[in-house]
């Protein structure tokens, strides 16, 4: 409401002292004070009565208006039970621009408050209505087909609320206005991961405002794949509005992943087609996907992703790994339960490290919502057309294993780190690996157990200082002769020379296997 229409009610009797030319202005609601400076429980809008006990002297006035305007109060109303309006109060009114209203002695705080908030009442409830009507027919829109930020912005504003969407890796879907910086968007989707499903209430930074967090939830609603409602903290919460946000948003979701998921089973069997060197098909059915000819014209880098364990819903993986590349305009997943990713790259990135390091940074944010889980991606050399994907794909699969030998909770390896001995262990079958593993290393892993030894440790710390008996007896605190007792025990138990260069490798190479 604003303040003509609260001096407009004749049985309050209320008349403007000053500012009389700022009665347009919008009241949000009533507060009564008697502080000297309340500014504190103020947020802005308010029309604010009081009693003037707060003056003891004629400077107090200036005091008390700089508090009540500075807070982003619209208006003063000043009761007249305990005397007239001062003039010090009159004019400080004027200094700051605050319309100052006097309340006769005959007109209770009360009776104003209750017609403010009766008011507001009904122009609340028209709003609501507004804005429900309002988000219904967005709803409709998104069923349609409709630009979903676009109609996000809409609903959100006529909902008279400020929200963003966000994904699980921190990418801006939708908002009322401008995105969330990064940094922000990235602290409050990684917080979210810890508690998946559950809605909170945070704060942007240390002195921005209180959000909530909402999950969006979808019928395969897993952390790792959804979206997030995040709102400005309303200081009165709209159970319907939030409703009908959280249904548009899920809705929105929902859409997305119906397209990933027919152009993922559309390119079902494109890995198939190239292992079996049938380039022609492996083109025509790219051709007719979602990339058209854009293979052709732009470069493409390969993307294979491993969850481990392997999750109970099988197509999770395809849509975690949609979501890791959501960022590069262009990129389709293939696939199913085993998905490839195609994702373009800029002509000045020869090695695809732009793609690399997005995936890198994309992956870090989703380990908080991994739990016991592991995230291994590989990706394969840009290459431009059919005829070449073959081997970018090959590399992918190889970059993939490796990421997974060399642990942590996201790993990301790209084909121009696999040109050392881990390539070949990459490739090797893991019933082959165990098996030489164990050949070499079991014996001294038994030694260690039942004597509580280190020789293990000690073997790592040799071969790491190339067999050099000083510098690594030094390393490890440890006389030489000490050295040379342990390194006698390992030959021993092994069967192997480490004065041997060859055995040396291949005690070496069991130790990475066991990493």
């Amino acid at each position: 409401m604003r303040i003509s229409e609260l001096i407009a009610v004749e049985r309050l009797r209320l008349r403007f002292l000053t500012g009389a030319e700022h009665a347009h202005r919008t009241v949000r609601w009533v507060y009564t004070t008697d502080l000297l400076e309340p500014a504190r429980y103020l947020r802005g809008g308010e029309f604010v009565l009081t009693g003037m006990m707060w003056r003891t002297r004629p400077e107090d006035s200036a005091a008390f208006v700089a508090s009540v305007a500075g807070a982003g109060a619209v208006a003063l109303g000043a009761g007249t039970a305990l005397g007239e309006v001062p003039e010090d109060l009159v004019a400080a009114c004027r200094v700051h621009g605050l319309p100052l209203v006097e309340v006769p002695t005959e007109t209770s705080f009360g009776s104003v408050t209750e017609e403010a908030q009766s008011v507001l009442l009904q122009e609340r409830m028209a709003a609501l209505s507004r804005s429900r009507e309002g988000l219904r027919r967005a709803v409709a829109d998104v069923a349609a087909g409709a630009d979903f930020p676009e109609v996000f912005a809409d609903a959100a504003r006529q909902a008279s609320t400020t929200a963003w969407v966000l994904s699980c890796t921190g990418r801006h879907v939708a908002a009322t206005g401008a995105p969330l910086p990064p940094p922000a968007a990235e602290r409050l989707v990684a917080r979210a991961l810890t508690r998946p499903g559950a809605f909170h209430t945070t704060r942007l930074s240390e002195e921005g405002p209180a959000v909530t967090v909402h999950p969006v939830r979808t019928r395969d609603h897993h952390p790792l794949a959804s979206w997030l409602l995040v709102r400005v903290a309303p200081a009165e919460e709209d159970g319907e509005t939030l409703a009908e946000l959280l249904s548009l948003t899920a809705l929105a979701r929902s859409r997305a992943e119906e397209r990933t998921e027919s152009t993922a089973r559309h390119l079902e069997g494109l890995e198939r087609l190239l292992d079996a060197r049938r380039p022609d098909e492996a083109a025509a059915l790219l051709d007719g996907s979602a990339l058209g000819g854009r293979f052709r014209e732009h470069r493409h880098a390969a993307v294979k992703a491993l969850l481990l364990p392997a999750p109970r819903d099988a197509a999770l993986l395809g849509r975690v790994l949609a979501e890791l590349v959501a960022d590069h305009p262009g990129a389709v997943v293939a696939g199913g339960d085993d998905p490839l990713a195609l994702v373009p790259v800029p002509e000045g990135d020869t090695a695809g490290d732009g793609v690399r390091d997005a995936l890198v940074h994309r992956a870090r944010i989703l380990e908080g919502g991994l739990a016991d889980q592991r995230l291994a991606l590989g990706v394969g050399s840009p290459v431009r057309g059919v005829s070449d994907l073959r081997g970018a794909l090959t590399e992918a699969r190889h970059a993939r294993r490796l990421a997974e030998l060399r642990g942590g909770r996201s790993r990301v390896i790209a084909a121009s780190e696999t040109d050392s001995h881990e390539l070949l262990l990459a490739s090797v079958p893991e019933e082959v690996r165990t098996s030489y593993r164990d050949r070499l290393l079991g014996p001294l892993l038994a030694y260690d157990r039942d004597h509580r030894s280190d020789l293990v440790a000690t073997l790592e710390r040799f071969l790491a200082h190339s067999g050099s008996w000083q510098r690594c007896a030094a390393a490890m605190h440890v006389h030489v002769n000490t050295l040379r007792y342990r390194i006698g025990r390992v030959e021993e138990l092994t069967g192997r020379d480490l004065s041997s260069l060859e055995d040396r490798v291949d005690l070496f190479l069991a130790l990475r296997l066991r990493d």
